[in-house]
């Protein structure tokens, strides 16, 4: 039997990552956060680059192939680095949606602690076990658009969505243009800074590479700070292979990106929120997590509360598809803010009025034309 058997070892302070004043000026939940930031940026490039080895064929020659990648990692938690393991293995254990597979070959990845360590150290344990070949060959999970699409394809689609539903049509009132948010805020201490706009490659195949992407922008926020000539306000990173698979992208993925925000603890400084083009308000009949939505029983609440006419004369369909429309991008999208914007504009606005005025807006300008709108940007620059 041709076996390969391989082992990588790395170390990383993400302490080292924050700057002195930063270190003694922030508090303690804010520092484990950014801490937390950093660690989920660098275990999770780490898993996605071994899984890319054997994607592109570095082990095709074998046909049973173990590469494992022990990564020491100071100053973060052992509780931390055993919720990453459980996302890990839960998700290789669902292995038919997040991790390349064909007939012939596949790949099992095992994450588990070293709790014996003088260090929290995690090891990431990946195994292709079948035939002599390469994984690349596999298609797209979702997108048939495949390599025509580049980040400033993409970037240009989800800039047009910004100007046209948050900033044109008011849908979000701290967003004024495609560059900038968090307008209006300043007197309660949030800044206005940058919009930044990512593209994820990833497969539907490749959710590694999805969250290391996801976290090595959050990190990038979370050093660019909140204001100043290269501050960040906020992330929409976009990931067009899973464009057709809402489902996927709003269940189980979107789930296991919230499970990796508590496991970081970065709750004190980052918020997510889901869309996706073909985004679908919650029903009321389950709890989707957060980032989503409203359900629709409490829209509809909200709107007989504070625009009774206008609640008289629509159905729930309307008030669902006024929902949906709020959240419907080009792309599946992940939305990141920080935390002390989203609280102070919970604190400044009022949900019930906000929600009612956005659907009533929406349901006027009519969901033939938003959904027409919605198709001329995913065809933008599509060549």
């Amino acid at each position: 039997m041709n076996i390969y058997d391989e082992s990588l070892a790395l170390w990383y302070d993400p302490k080292s990552e924050i700057p002195p004043n930063d270190a003694q000026n922030d508090n303690e939940k804010l520092q484990s956060g950014k801490i937390g930031v950093y660690t989920s940026a660098f275990v999770w490039r780490a898993l996605a680059n071994l899984l890319q080895e054997f994607i592109r064929g570095k082990y095709e020659k074998y046909e049973n192939v173990k590469k494992a990648v022990i990564i020491g990692l100071p100053n973060f938690s052992v509780f931390g680095l055993k919720q990453f393991s459980e996302i890990i293995n839960w998700m290789s254990e669902e292995e038919q949606y997040y991790l390349p597979t064909s007939a012939e070959s596949k790949i099992k990845i095992e994450a588990s602690v070293d709790e014996d360590s003088p260090v929290p150290t995690i090891l990431l344990l990946a195994t292709k076990v079948g035939r002599r070949d390469s994984l690349e060959h596999l298609n797209s999970g979702g997108h048939n658009e495949g390599k025509k699409l580049n980040k400033s394809i993409v970037r240009d689609r989800t800039k047009a969505w910004v100007d046209r539903v948050l900033v044109k049509m008011k849908i979000c009132p701290f967003t004024k243009s495609t560059s900038k948010s968090g307008q209006g805020l300043g007197d309660v201490g949030v800044p206005v800074g940058a919009i930044a706009y990512h593209y994820s490659p990833a497969l539907q195949s490749e959710f590694p590479m999805l969250m290391a992407d996801t976290w090595e922008a959050i990190s990038n926020m979370i050093k660019a700070g909140p204001s100043g000539k290269n501050g960040v306000s906020s992330i929409l990173l976009a990931a067009p292979d899973f464009d057709n698979h809402f489902s996927l992208w709003a269940g189980p993925l979107f789930a296991m990106l919230e499970a990796s925000v508590c496991a970081a603890r970065a709750e004190p400084i980052i918020g997510i929120v889901c869309f996706h083009p073909e985004y679908k308000t919650p029903d009321g009949n389950s709890w989707p997590g957060f980032g989503h939505m409203h359900s629709l029983p409490r829209l509809g609440k909200w709107i007989k509360e504070n625009d009774e006419d206008f609640f008289n004369n629509v159905e729930d369909r309307d008030i669902s598809a006024g929902g949906a429309f709020q959240r419907r991008t080009p792309h599946a999208t992940i939305n990141v803010l920080r935390a002390e914007q989203l609280e102070a504009a919970e604190g400044r606005r009022s949900s019930a009025s906000l929600y009612s005025i956005n659907i009533r807006r929406l349901y006027e300008e009519g969901f033939g034309k938003l959904e027409q709108d919605l198709k001329k940007e995913q065809n933008l620059m599509n060549f």
